[in-house]
């Protein structure tokens, strides 16, 4: 009995080793140079693959990852696990993680508006009244879509448990239109322009119309990779800025990157671009903007507290 215990304990041993040399060796193979950025698959993330595309990363010596994460909150969760340096994420996921003590920082603004409300063609959906009692998808629950959804519905008096509302993945939104599956979906872009494009749905109402010039998405990172690499992320954002210019005033071309991008349509891509402000400075007019975002949030139960914009952002990098 004496020899198995001993047995089992050298063999414990061993296993803890292993384990922890397989931890070392696997941070050991890490490229510490590389940043590591995650996006959402849509249009708003227009600033990072125009920047991909043209090179600018690596003729600024800049090593870049990039992964596609489907929502905003998994975003969250990867910065904040160190699997992500940055995030491109909506504002929505961003606040509801430092209102939880997740040690990030907004830190560059990406667009304005950019979403809205889809229906069937020739639906007797006329007008988010006409939601009372339907199946809505939306891109999920942490979403900026569902809470501009709710804060249409509000208008109208009309509750959330009045409505059945549905988290799908972004990419089957508009083939779960189509097959009758739900009613109404509030998605980004391209895909609401999608289902006018390919005649399976209308837009019934942009976001811009449910809440004027409203935020949308940001670039997020982690308090400590700020602190520890500067000089890269000020470097990452100056191309950033760059690249939002170059979205303003190369339209056609940033419609033809992203539909490789994506692989989605160019000509969809050039009406989807037009629901869409892109913006780069977190700036006091962005950083009220959002402040006044969040009180709306904060409303409707989004948020644990108030936030202040020194909490939200770090403004040291592109702050106008």
């Amino acid at each position: 009995m004496m020899f198995m215990r001993h047995y089992k304990l050298i063999i414990l041993f061993l296993i803890v080793l292993l384990a922890g040399w397989g931890t070392w060796h696997l941070f050991e193979n890490k490229d510490p140079s590389v940043i590591n950025v995650g996006y959402l698959p849509c249009d708003h993330s227009a600033a990072l693959f125009v920047a991909k595309n043209n090179k600018t990363y690596e003729n600024n010596g800049l090593k870049i990852k990039t992964t596609q994460i489907s929502t905003g909150s998994n975003i969250v969760d990867a910065v904040a696990s160190g699997d992500m340096d940055i995030g491109y994420v909506g504002i929505t996921p961003a606040m509801q993680g430092i209102s939880k003590g997740i040690p990030i920082k907004v830190v560059g603004a990406v667009n304005l508006v950019g979403s809205g409300i889809v229906v069937e063609p020739n639906s007797k959906i006329k007008n988010p009244a006409d939601l009372k009692g339907k199946k809505i998808a939306t891109p999920g629950v942490s979403s900026i879509q569902q809470v501009l959804l709710l804060y249409e519905l509000q208008k109208y008096n009309i509750t959330p448990q009045e409505v059945n509302i549905i988290s799908i993945n972004v990419y089957n939104i508009p083939s779960t239109l189509a097959a009758r599956k739900v009613d109404a979906y509030i998605s980004y872009e391209p895909f609401v322009s999608m289902a006018p494009y390919r005649d399976i749905g209308e837009v019934m109402i942009y976001s811009n119309d449910i809440l004027e010039d409203h935020p949308c998405c940001v670039i997020i990172t982690r308090e400590d990779f700020i602190n520890s690499h500067p000089d890269e992320l000020s470097k990452f954002l100056e191309i950033h800025q760059n690249s939002t210019e170059y979205i303003i005033n190369h339209p056609n071309q940033t419609a033809e990157i992203i539909t490789q991008e994506l692989t989605t349509n160019y000509d969809l891509e050039i009406i989807s671009l037009q629901h869409i402000t892109f913006v780069s400075s977190v700036d006091k007019e962005f950083q009220d903007n959002v402040l006044r975002f969040m009180e709306i949030e904060y409303n409707m139960g989004y948020l644990k507290k108030n936030l202040t914009a020194n909490e939200i952002f770090d403004a040291s990098f592109l702050g106008g």
